[in-house]
């Protein structure tokens, strides 16, 4: 029965295709036409990848680089499909980091500017486009990290330093409403407590107002206070 058996898968396999391998060797143009009978495809065409949303120049060259090498239909699926899962891993990791830094970034103008976050914010665009800086330009030049240009501390802080100095009457649409950042009314707090100043003689005719001023920018001082 066993020889019976043998004799009869003899038989199928006379005639059935054969594939000789090249030597130890052989090059890669001995390889590639092992690998077309297998049914790696002649061209970059020939690859009809599903499923995979990678931009038009990266897809090309990957199906050249799948055909040049003699790459089979459904391993060069297989790998694209990693691509893009890569891809998309890289572009998360690549935005989680964008945000963490957008978000530190952000705490520390809070810190530093204080109840005057907003207003230096304000004073910061309305300073470039006195100066002819097409406010694009902030949101079109992007930093190493991705992130815009004008979302940069020291671009902030530059331009709001800058309106400070422009004055007013050039600074369209900003506020005029004089708030302070913490640093600017701890000095003028200073300056108004100073020894010898009507803020410590309740006789002197300045006193009063000084001390209602002082009450004011303490606001601005301690604005973590002001929000509890």
């Amino acid at each position: 029965a066993g020889l019976a058996k043998s004799y009869v898968h003899a038989q199928r396999m006379v005639g059935a295709d054969k594939i000789a391998l090249p030597g130890s060797g052989s090059n890669d143009d001995d390889w590639m036409p092992i690998f077309q009978k297998l049914g790696a495809p002649n061209n970059a065409d020939g690859y009809q990848l599903q499923n995979v949303e990678l931009d038009e120049a990266t897809l090309l060259s990957f199906k050249e680089m799948a055909a040049s090498s003699g790459m089979l239909p459904r391993h060069a699926q297989a790998a694209a499909e990693f691509m893009q899962r890569q891809s998309a891993a890289g572009g998360e990791a690549a935005q989680a980091n964008m945000d963490a830094v957008s978000q530190q970034w952000d705490a520390e103008l809070r810190e530093e500017f204080g109840m005057a976050y907003d207003a230096k914010h304000d004073r910061a665009r309305a300073a470039g486009k006195a100066m002819g800086i097409d406010p694009n330009i902030w949101h079109e030049i992007r930093l190493d990290n991705g992130l815009p240009l004008g979302d940069h501390p020291f671009i902030i802080k530059l331009f709001s330093g800058l309106a400070d100095q422009l004055g007013e009457d050039t600074l369209e649409g900003a506020t005029t409403e004089m708030v302070m950042t913490p640093d600017e009314a701890a000095r003028k707090v200073a300056e108004l407590t100073a020894p010898g100043t009507p803020y410590w003689d309740k006789n002197h005719p300045a006193h009063d107002q000084d001390v209602a001023e002082v009450l004011r920018l303490r606001g601005y001082q301690f604005p973590e206070q002001q929000e509890g």
